[in-house]
């Protein structure tokens, strides 16, 4: 499927939220005004929760998968693919448009998979891009709560027993740690007993130093 057509759903989706609150506002802002002395006879507006900010914070999630992440409308369950091998660019602005613009944007030229250039959330996410395409994301620990799991619930904080009850999972000493695979997941665990913790998640083309 060509790139452009294969993510046109997810900004179909997002200019959708913006045109419901842009349409919203330009109604509440052409109220007519009563002339001086006269009842004020229009309905009072009452509060909704169309605005971007309320759509965004509220209505829509992103979902890390082993095939690069998901939009989820949180209302319907629908679900739009950001899959690897696509356009970084589009990539890029579907998940600013859900966590804000990225703290910091770079190339790695150093990354054992090739030099890649990596854009880092607050909350720990990291996208990285080979040649503008979006080919891995990696998720950490970050500065705010916002973590991000998969479908499965799985993220930054599981146990491996909540990981394997979720996935059918390998765990291996490595050079990084205690390293894990769940099909095409992988990440690394404090430990390797059941009450060992995710303390980071990759999936797709990685900068890790082996």
């Amino acid at each position: 499927m060509p790139k452009k057509n294969q993510f046109s759903q997810t900004l179909v989706l997002l200019g959708l939220f913006l045109l419901v609150a842009t349409t919203a506002c330009t109604e509440n802002s052409t109220a007519p005004t009563p002339a001086p002395g006269e009842a004020d006879t229009s309905e009072t507006p009452q509060s909704t929760d169309n605005s971007a900010e309320a759509l965004q914070a509220d209505d829509v999630g992103l979902t890390l998968t082993d095939e690069g992440l998901q939009v989820i409308n949180l209302q319907t369950g629908s679900t739009t693919p950001l899959a690897f091998d696509t356009d970084m660019a589009i990539s890029l602005d579907a998940v600013t448009q859900i966590l804000g613009e990225p703290e910091e944007t770079g190339e790695n030229s150093e990354c054992p998979s090739g030099p890649l250039t990596i854009a880092r959330w607050s909350n720990g996410l990291a996208l990285n891009a080979a040649d503008d395409t979006f080919v891995g994301w990696a998720m950490q620990s970050g500065d705010d709560d916002t973590t991000l799991t998969t479908v499965s619930g799985i993220g930054i904080g599981s146990t491996r027993q909540e990981l394997e009850e979720a996935y059918t999972v390998e765990v291996m000493d490595s050079s990084l740690g205690v390293e894990f695979s769940a099909g095409d997941l992988f990440g690394l665990l404090t430990s390797s007993e059941p009450t060992g913790t995710i303390t980071s998640l990759w999936a797709g083309v990685a900068c890790n130093f082996r």
